[in-house]
C-alpha cells in the first residue's frame, strides 16, 4: 500500500525547503509564484542538469524521466550541443540577418522527414501551429480548422479549444462541442473550430463530410504514448482529409521523439504539413513547420507574399546550431537504442502494478510511456478523466522522494544516457512505493 498523501506531503516538503522559500517569494512578483508548476506544491526549482539527471536547489538529485516536455532526447548538455552553443556565443548571438546555420538543418529536415519538402522556423511549437493554421486558411481559403477533443496544439486561441473540457459542456461522444480552454478565447474563434473524436472513425467521416466545404485543416496531435490510437485510425483520417480536400498537418512537435522520422514514419503517412519544435532546437527556445511546396510556396517572397512568417529571433543563429548538433546526434542507432530501454521501462511498470490493487493502463508508444490509473482502456480524452487522482499525486511524490523525477507517470521518457539499470532502478524504486517498502 502507499504512503498516504499527508505522510507524502510532510517528507516532501521536509526535504525542498529552499523550493518552497522561492515560490514563496516569487508569488510578490509572478501570479501564481513560478512559471512551471507540473503538480508539485511547491514546485522544484533546479540548479543543474546533466546527462539524465538534475539536481533542485536544495541538491536533490533525480534521474529525468520528463526531459523538458520530451524535448531532450540527448539527455542535458550533450557534447555536441554545448560546444556548437560555445562556438557560437563568441561570435555574435543574433545577426538580424540570415546565417549559415539556416540551410544546413533545413536540408537535414527535408531529408529526415520526406513529406517536409520546405521548411521555416519559428520561436516555439505554438508559433509553428500559428502560422501552420494561416497557411492553410491561406491557401484554401476556407475559415475552419477541426482538431481533436483532447490534443493539445500550444497556447495559439484557434488551438486552445477543447484539450481539457469538463463533462458537463463536453457535449457527446460522437459530436463533441467546440469549448474555449479559458477565458479570453472569443466566441468567434470558437465558431471556426470543428472538433472531432479520437478513435471514432465514423464519427469522424460524418463530421467532416459535413464541414468539408469550411474545413481548412485537420490538425492531428497523435497522443503517442498516452491514448491507445492504432496506426490504422491516423491512416484512416490522412485518407479522408485527401478525399474531401481538407489539408492535413501533423503535430509532430512532441512525437518527433518517438521515431526517427516521427510518428509519420511509424504509422505510414504523408500529411501536407507538419510542425516542429521541442527537440528540433537542442534545449533552445524553437519551433518549425514544413511540408508540401505547392502550400509552403505561399510564402516565397521571389513569387510575391501571399502570407509572412517571421520574428526578430526566429532562425537564430543559437538555436539552429544547437538544434542542428542535437538532431544530428539524434541519430538511428539512438533510436534503436531507447526503443529498448521504453520497452522494457513499459512492461517492467505493468509487472509492478499488477502486482498491486492499484488498477493501471499501461500506455507506451516506442519511448514514451504512460500510466493511467484506471481499470478501463483509455482510447480517448474523457476516458482518462476517470483516473484516481489521490494515488497519482500519492506515486507522484513518492517516486521524487525516491530521486525519480517522473513528474505522475505521465508521458514518461527515456533519454540516450540511460541504460538498462536506470530502468531497472526505476523500477525498484516503482515497486517500494507501491507496496510502501521503505
Amino acid at each position: 500500500m502507499v504512503k498516504s498523501l499527508s505522510t507524502l506531503e510532510a517528507l516532501f516538503a521536509k526535504k525542498t525547503p529552499k523550493s518552497a522559500e522561492l515560490y514563496e517569494s516569487g508569488k510578490e512578483f509572478m501570479p501564481g509564484g513560478a512559471m512551471k508548476s507540473l503538480g508539485y506544491n511547491p514546485p522544484l526549482y533546479m540548479n543543474r542538469a546533466s546527462d539524465c539527471y538534475m539536481w533542485d536547489v536544495d541538491d536533490n538529485k533525480y534521474v529525468d524521466w520528463i526531459n523538458n516536455a520530451c524535448a531532450m532526447i540527448l539527455g542535458h548538455s550533450p557534447k555536441g550541443v554545448v560546444e556548437a552553443l560555445d562556438n557560437i556565443v563568441h561570435n555574435g548571438i543574433v545577426f538580424g540577418a540570415p546565417n549559415n546555420f539556416e540551410k544546413a538543418i533545413a536540408e537535414h529536415i527535408t531529408k529526415r522527414i520526406p513529406s517536409i519538402e520546405r521548411v521555416r522556423f519559428t520561436n516555439s511549437g505554438t508559433e509553428a501551429l500559428m502560422n501552420t493554421i494561416r497557411l492553410c486558411r491561406a491557401y484554401s481559403g476556407k475559415p475552419k480548422i477541426a482538431k481533436f477533443e483532447g490534443g493539445f496544439h500550444g497556447t495559439t486561441d484557434d488551438a486552445e479549444v477543447s484539450i481539457a473540457p469538463s463533462i458537463d459542456t463536453a457535449g457527446s461522444d460522437e459530436a463533441p462541442n467546440a469549448v474555449p480552454e479559458y477565458l479570453g478565447i472569443n466566441q468567434s474563434t470558437v465558431d471556426n473550430v470543428v472538433v472531432l473524436p479520437y478513435n471514432d472513425s465514423e464519427a469522424v467521416d460524418l463530421i467532416l463530410r459535413e464541414n468539408k466545404d469550411d474545413i481548412a485543416a485537420v490538425l492531428y496531435d497523435p497522443k503517442a504514448g498516452n491514448y491507445d490510437i492504432p496506426h490504422e485510425f491516423v491512416r484512416f483520417v490522412a485518407e479522408k482529409c485527401k478525399e474531401l480536400g481538407i489539408i492535413f498537418v501533423m503535430d509532430e512537435v512532441k512525437s518527433l521523439r518517438v521515431a526517427y522520422g516521427g510518428y509519420q514514419e511509424l504509422a505510414g503517412v504523408d500529411p501536407d504539413l507538419t510542425t516542429l519544435g521541442k527537440l528540433v532546437g537542442g534545449g533552445m527556445p524553437v519551433g518549425a513547420f514544413g511540408g508540401k511546396k505547392e502550400i509552403m510556396d505561399m510564402m516565397d517572397q521571389t513569387k510575391g507574399y501571399k502570407m509572412s512568417s517571421g520574428g526578430t529571433y526566429s532562425a537564430n543563429p543559437m538555436t539552429l546550431a544547437a538544434g542542428l548538433a542535437h538532431m544530428e546526434g539524434a541519430t538511428p542507432e539512438v533510436y534503436a537504442h531507447l526503443k529498448i530501454l521504453g520497452d522494457r521501462l513499459a512492461k517492467g511498470m505493468g509487472d509492478v502494478f499488477s502486482k498491486s490493487d492499484i488498477p493501471v493502463q499501461i500506455l507506451h508508444r516506442d519511448n514514451i510511456t504512460s500510466a493511467h490509473l484506471t481499470p478501463d482502456p483509455v482510447r480517448n480524452y474523457r476516458d482518462i478523466l476517470k483516473f484516481d487522482k489521490e494515488m497519482r499525486r500519492r506515486l507522484m511524490l513518492g517516486m521524487l522522494l525516491e530521486g525519480q523525477y517522473a513528474r505522475e507517470l505521465q508521458e514518461m521518457t527515456v533519454s540516450s544516457p540511460m541504460t538498462t539499470a536506470t530502468i531497472d532502478d526505476f523500477l525498484g524504486a516503482l515497486e517500494k512505493v507501491v507496496h510502501d517498502k521503505g
